[in-house]
């Protein structure tokens, strides 16, 4: 009889990894910097039985998992700033921290616009914006810091301007390559334009909660950070005026601010950034990832 009950206890540890142990590694994943997808993990299970990472040969990164209809899929991110190369994502059963499946991230470059115009980087800082500046990133840092640990984008998502004659063209896209022609270096355009009048609404791209305010940055503006949970953030740069507080539960396509021109800007638009744990990611991928059946 004892040796019945072992053998039957065996069985449903085999049949509880097994539910979690239909997934199967696909082909190799390629991506470019910036990029942002969905990848399906698992068949069957719940949330909390898996955990994925992603090493890119630093510290490595946690993959946000959620659930989509009977199966649980995973947000993989690809850093702007990534160097291309070959990299690896792991997914393991999180009771016991067995490898599920290994497989193989291959980063290529971003196919990013180029603009080179005199006018890019010219800005030359003293000391005391330098430490303001490194100040006001201080305190985004830490609001990015604690995320929910629930997925509350997946009632869907929305563009942040509404798109009319006039209004929501994306008028500078993600990565976009800056150069001076007087200089050897460039710098990327780190989120997306939007066109849009003074005032015009800006829309919460997913349903979240507001994590940080930031009034008059230097950089940024007049800056509203969402946390869309499982270290999802959306921010939204150069406000004219705020709608929402801190801690304020918002739904998709909410009021939260009005477009303007503060901080670093020559004319009123929105600057949308977005960013899932570490990684600097295209704003507008997220979007339309999240907006698929």
């Amino acid at each position: 009889m004892k040796r019945l009950i072992t053998i039957a206890v065996a069985l449903l540890v085999c049949m509880t990894l097994d539910s979690v142990a239909h997934a199967e590694p696909l082909e190799a994943l390629t991506l470019r910097q910036g990029d942002v997808r969905i990848v399906k993990l698992a068949d069957g299970g719940k949330v909390s039985d898996l955990q994925g990472v992603i090493d890119t040969g630093g510290a490595p990164s946690a993959i946000p998992i959620f659930s989509k209809g009977a199966a649980l899929h995973g947000v993989v991110a690809v850093d702007l700033y990534q160097q291309p190369g070959e990299y690896h994502m792991t997914v393991y059963e999180a009771a016991s921290k067995r490898a599920l499946f290994t497989k193989v991230l291959i980063v290529k470059q971003g196919e990013f616009e180029k603009s080179v115009s005199p006018r890019w980087n010219t800005q030359v800082f003293g000391q005391a914006d330098l430490d303001r500046i490194a100040r006001e990133k201080q305190a985004i840092a830490e609001a990015l810091r604690t995320s929910s640990s629930q997925p509350l984008w997946q009632d869907g998502t929305i563009y942040p301007i509404e798109k009319t004659g006039h209004t929501g063209l994306m008028t500078t896209s993600f990565g976009q390559i800056r150069m001076n022609p007087a200089q050897d270096w460039f710098r990327f355009h780190r989120g997306t334009d939007f066109q849009a009048p003074e005032g015009f609404s800006i829309w919460a791209i997913a349903a979240g909660r507001v994590a940080h305010i930031g009034h008059d940055y230097l950089l940024e503006g007049n800056i509203t950070v969402i946390d869309h949970g499982l270290g999802v953030f959306s921010s939204y740069l150069h406000q004219s005026a705020f709608l929402v507080k801190i801690g304020d539960e918002v739904k998709k396509g909410d009021v939260i601010g009005r477009v303007g021109s503060t901080g670093n800007s020559n004319a009123p638009h929105l600057h949308l950034a977005l960013r899932i744990g570490a990684a600097l990611v295209d704003p507008t991928q997220f979007i339309e990832t999240m907006r698929q059946p």
